[in-house]
């Protein structure tokens, strides 16, 4: 306690050092707490469900053709399902269903996020119904029992927490408008990490799980048995994967199985390492915080060094003068601490803003009870960090020297400037790293800002049309209620509004993964090969007009036309990737492909009408994806009206401001198909930057960082060689009266800083070249190593150590030799 009051007074007798010593630690650790919350809310806090580590996802996977996880499909499913002795349960939802359900009110449809699942969802997850209970496993058969489980925030918002609610209606419009009856509520968060808040039986789903075993369509979800391991549960997963594999050969089978904790899969690996490599480099900066505040401490200490030669002379031990400086600096390290609460408290909420919508689980981060902890042990930490080597150097000082008037030598002594020097390149190289990740980053997000992505974005709005909703039927089958019939006469009114360039639809707008391409293909006049040993590609439709209303260049044979119809013959747009990769030397124009199984002869048609055989009759640019890294793979378009799908996207290109065209088309879509509900419109370049937010996030904290570590490190040479130059005054004064110039002087200091400088710079090089590999999957068009970012980091370093150094030089070269020598 005594030490604790003393330190206080010390402090207090120097309130500028105390203020800058506070507020530097401050910066790190209110930067570290911030950082710390987000990593516990995301990656380290369980999952609400009972032994939540126990969670897993199981995926296909197929490394020998690039694919680490794709979906299951439904008998794979079940046969895992049978023949497993690792889990305790496994359970099954399509993952080709959007999490988009209608729910219909009596005066408003609203979207919520549900899905269809089997029942043992419930029981896999583990839990119980806060009220009623969940599905029967009767009730996974095809269409059986219609009943409905809700989510927590459901409840309360649509129905006012209502105790009454089992054995009520629901009225849900998903592939046709059914009435559920609820049978049961869920506890709150129970939906996580998904926010899942309706769970209807999977047999409402639209397809039997034990059919088509070549259909990835299914996320699957298990629980561990007690005592189980991951690495057992691989090994029998595989097993009995390589067993379906040998037992169906025809059929397209992945050759090993992924299993991935729940947390980890709901993260995402690239989130996962962004957000630790983010987290590595708040510590830099902290390190680089300490080192200033070492630097400080041993200036200060110097300034008392009589006082603790004193001590030691009337007795006091070593350690106890180490403990009472120990005791100065943890407590500036816990006033910092304090100071750094409230600094990531305001971090937090900015960090919160300014993140990507599709972080998952950010709305649990908080400044809670754990982080709180953390910033008192990193308090202590930083205290003990910078604290530890002021004090070690003075309580070795020589008594004799010190005790002597007018006497430096002890604080000028090699040891306590070896330190000082030490700190200072340590300082340096450690923004070295943080300046090289930064700007490998920001020309990262360079590359995706300019790459040529296959497409026109400006003045191009885009919306997003559901006809899953009931009252729509017959896609194949030529009825007056088939959606082609609408999506058609939409397209005409709106290619009508001032304004408009051009329009069209597309059933997939673009990719937003990277997943390989899972359509499989057969080329005519080749050998037609078993399922799983065909070539993949992508499938999309497209409408007349579509590549010129999405800026996608058309580069050998023709566009579709409005009479593609599936009367007329089957034709395709191939895009260059696909010409690249199955006709590297020849013409694709006029050769046929087919995307079934056993097609029959050239021009025959199934049993709906639809053809086997499809012609190429045109080449097109590369579109690529929005996921990252932008790529492009092989793919194919059918025309629309011979191959629809429930959820087209409308492009319309517009002669100016795209915006003024969104309540035009909302009115229009409203006209033509009363009962679709409201398309979502959103601008193309809209949509491109919601793509890119994650690397724009990523790129402009470590900018920040990497800036405020360059800043530290300026003040940290600036420090040293001001004091190196107070201490040297009289030197300084005996080399001028000598005879020594204002410039030699100059460059005297200059040459000592720029040392110093380029030592840092040369280690920070050094371990950039190892650090930097980390953030190898996080790059675009850009390598680790890149030269010209480690050179130019180089530059600006050593153009910033030269403006540190730069002040002190001059004040140095102004010494009056008279004033120094009467001085001392």
């Amino acid at each position: 306690m005594n030490d604790l009051k003393f330190a206080f007074r010390q402090l207090l007798k120097n309130p500028g050092f105390t203020a800058v010593a506070v507020l530097t630690p401050a910066l790190g650790i209110g930067a570290n707490t911030a950082i710390f919350s987000v990593v516990n809310a995301v990656l380290l806090k369980a999952l609400p469900y009972p032994q939540p580590d126990r969670l897993v996802t199981l995926w296909e996977r197929t490394p020998e053709r690039g694919i680490e996880q794709e979906r299951v499909s439904g008998p794979n499913y079940l046969d895992w399902r049978g023949q497993n002795s690792v889990f305790s349960d496994l359970a099954v939802s399509p993952g080709w269903d959007s999490s988009d359900f209608k729910l219909v009110l009596s005066d408003v449809t609203v979207k919520v996020h549900g899905m269809h699942a089997s029942s043992s969802l419930f029981t896999t997850l583990g839990g119980a119904p806060l009220l009623g209970r969940t599905f029967f496993p009767e009730e996974d058969r095809k269409e059986g029992n219609r009943v409905a489980v809700l989510g927590y925030g459901l409840w309360q918002r649509y129905f006012g927490g209502d105790p009454n609610i089992l054995g009520q209606s629901i009225t849900v419009d998903k592939y046709g408008r059914h009435d559920y009856t609820i049978v049961g509520v869920m506890p709150p968060d129970y939906g996580s990490p998904g926010e899942c808040e309706l769970w209807l039986p999977i047999g409402w789903m639209g397809l039997p799980l034990d059919d088509h075993r070549s259909a990835h369509l299914h996320n699957v979800f298990a629980r561990l048995k007690p005592g189980a391991t991951l690495a057992q549960a691989r090994a029998q997963m595989n097993t009995i994967q390589s067993r379906l594999k040998r037992r169906y050969p025809g059929e397209t089978i992945g050759s090993q199985v992924s299993i991935v904790p729940l947390v980890q899969q709901a993260v995402g690996r690239s989130f996962r390492t962004a957000l630790l490599v983010l987290w590595g480099v708040v510590i830099g900066v902290q390190l680089i915080a300490c080192a200033n505040v070492a630097n400080l401490m041993l200036a200060r200490a110097t300034s008392r060094q009589k006082e603790i030669a004193v001590r030691l002379a009337l007795g006091a031990a070593r350690w106890r003068v180490m403990r009472q400086l120990l005791t100065e600096s943890i407590l500036l390290a816990m006033l910092g601490g304090g100071g750094g609460v409230a600094l990531s408290y305001w971090g937090l909420k900015l960090f919160v803003t300014a993140s990507p919508a599709n972080i998952p689980r950010l709305s649990g981060v908080s400044l809670d009870s754990a982080a709180l902890i953390f910033t008192f042990g990193a308090a202590l930490l930083t205290g003990v960090i910078f604290g530890l080597a002021p004090a070690w150097q003075s309580s070795r000082s020589n008594l004799n020297e010190v005790l002597k008037d007018g006497s430096h030598a002890a604080s000028t002594g090699v040891s306590a400037q070896f330190t000082r020097n030490a700190l200072v390149i340590t300082e340096v190289a450690l923004a070295v790293v943080l300046l090289v990740g930064a700007g490998l980053m920001l020309q990262s997000f360079t590359k995706l800002l300019t790459t040529n992505r296959g497409f026109r974005a400006e003045q191009v709005v885009t919306a997003a049309l559901d006809f899953s909703v009931s009252g729509f039927d017959g896609w194949f089958r030529p009825t007056v209620t088939r959606p082609q019939v609408y999506l058609a006469e939409l397209l005409e009114h709106v290619r009508q509004l001032p304004g408009v360039q051009s329009a069209g639809a597309a059933y997939r707008l673009l990719r937003h993964d990277n997943h390989p391409p899972n359509q499989s293909f057969a080329i005519f006049g080749r050998p037609i090969a078993l399922e799983a040993e065909r070539p993949s590609v992508e499938a999309n439709a497209i409408t007349p007009d579509y590549l010129r209303a999405f800026g996608t260049p058309l580069l050998r044979g023709r566009d579709f036309t409005e009479a593609d119809t599936l009367e007329a013959p089957g034709v395709v747009l191939v895009n260059e990737s696909f010409v690249r990769r199955f006709f590297p030397n020849e013409d694709p124009m006029g050769k046929y492909i087919t995307l079934v199984k056993s097609p029959g002869p050239l021009g025959s048609r199934d049993s709906a009408g639809v053809p086997f055989w499809y012609e190429i009759v045109g080449v097109v640019g590369d579109v690529k994806s929005l996921g990252l890294p932008p790529e492009a793979v092989p793919e194919i378009y059918h025309s629309y009206w011979q191959y629809p799908m429930d959820g087209p996207t409308l492009i319309v290109r517009a002669t100016g401001d795209a915006s003024a065209l969104t309540a035009a088309i909302q009115r229009e879509t409203k006209s033509v198909i009363p009962n679709l509900p409201t398309p979502e419109i959103r601008l193309m370049t809209e949509r491109v930057s919601q793509s890119m937010a994650q690397p724009r996030f990523e790129s402009g904290l470590l900018s920040l960082f990497g800036a405020l570590a360059l800043f530290l490190s300026a003040c940290g040479i600036y420090g040293v060689l001001a004091y190196s130059v107070a201490q040297r005054r009289r030197e300084i004064g005996i080399r001028m009266a000598l005879g020594a110039h204002k410039r030699d002087i100059l460059t005297l200091v200059l040459r000592q800083g720029l040392k110093l400088t380029m030592a840092g710079v040369a280690i920070g090089l050094v371990s950039a070249l190892a650090l930097t590999r980390v953030i190898q999957n996080l790059l675009y068009g850009v390598t680790p190593t890149d030269p010209l970012t480690f050179a130019a980091v180089s530059l600006v370093l050593l153009a910033v150590a030269l403006l540190a150094c730069l002040l002190p030089a001059r004040r140095a070269a102004k010494v009056d030799p008279m004033e120094a020598l009467r001085y001392e």
